[in-house]
C-alpha cells in the first residue's frame, strides 16, 4: 500500500503520481492500492476523472482530511510526496517516524530528510517516469523497503526530534550571545 499525505492542491503533485502509477502498474503487484490523505483544496474531481482514465480506480482511495495520518502511515509501504514545490515536509518526517520508505522529489527541505539510497528514494519533481522507476524498485523489493524505513526511523530521531532541534538552537543563541561563530549543522545547505 502507498500513501501519500499532502492537501489535494495541484503543486503537490498527485496528477504526476498517477501517471507514474499507471506507467508502473503493469510491474506493481495486483492488489496495490493508492490512499491520498489530505483536504480537498480543488482537484479532488480532476484526480477522480485522472484515475477513470488512467484505469487507475479501483486503486485509488480519498480518505479526505484526517487530523492524525498515523493509522494510515502505519498501515502503509511506501510513503510518497510528488510536490513540485515544498518547504520542509512534517508529512514526510511522519512518515520517516513510522518506519515507511519516503518516495520524495527533489524539492524544499525533501532531499535533506531522506538521503537518497539511504533512507528513501529522492526523484526530479514534475517526471512521472522518474517516480515510476523509483515505484517500481521499492514495490519489488521488501528487503529495500524495510532497510529505507529503518534508516528513515533512525534518521528522524537522531536529526529531527524535538530535543535535537532544541539543542541546536540553544546552541546557537549560546554562540551568538558569546559571540562565537554559530555552528553549522552537518549537512545543512545555505544560499546567500
Amino acid at each position: 500500500m502507498l500513501v501519500c499525505v499532502a492537501n489535494l492542491i495541484a503543486y503537490k503533485g498527485h496528477s504526476d503520481l498517477l501517471d507514474a502509477l499507471a506507467i508502473a502498474q503493469p510491474s506493481l503487484p495486483e492488489d496495490w492500492t493508492l490512499i491520498l490523505v489530505g483536504r480537498d483544496d480543488g482537484i479532488g474531481s480532476q484526480l477522480r476523472a485522472q484515475a477513470r482514465a488512467l484505469r487507475l480506480t479501483p486503486h485509488l482511495r480519498l480518505a479526505g482530511a484526517v487530523s492524525e495520518p498515523a493509522d494510515y502511515l502505519v498501515a502503509a509501504d511506501i510513503g510518497v510526496l510528488a510536490s513540485h514545490q515544498e518547504g520542509f515536509s512534517n508529512a514526510v518526517l511522519e512518515g520517516m517516524s513510522a518506519g515507511l520508505p519516503m518516495l520524495v522529489t527533489d524539492v524544499g527541505g525533501n532531499s535533506e530528510a531522506i538521503l537518497d539510497g539511504q533512507c528513501g528514494r529522492v526523484v526530479p519533481p514534475g517526471s512521472p517516469a522518474a517516480l515510476a522507476a523509483a515505484l517500481v524498485e521499492l514495490a519489488k523489493s521488501p528487503e529495500l523497503r524495510r532497510s529505507y524505513g529503518e534508516r528513515a526511523r533512525e534518521r528522524v530521531t537522531e536529526r529531527f526530534s524535538v530535543e535535537q532541534c532544541v539543542g541546536l538552537y540553544r546552541d546557537l543563541y549560546m554562540n551568538l550571545v558569546s559571540g562565537a561563530e554559530p555552528p553549522i549543522p552537518p549537512g545543512a545547505r545555505f544560499t546567500p
